[in-house]
């Protein structure tokens, strides 16, 4: 079982990933769905 400090490291680990995928198409406008896609995908990889 994880403790408290890896699963907050988790979830920062998980914004950094993010982050940097939304810095790689800074010229590009997300609307919600299209966030909720890439986060719905980014989580379904991890349970791979």
């Amino acid at each position: 079982m994880q403790t408290e400090n890896e699963r907050k490291d988790v979830q920062k680990a998980m914004a950094y990933d993010l982050l940097k995928l939304f810095e790689e198409t800074h010229d590009k406008t997300y609307t919600y769905e299209e966030i909720k896609k890439l986060i719905d995908a980014y989580i379904s990889g991890l349970k791979q």
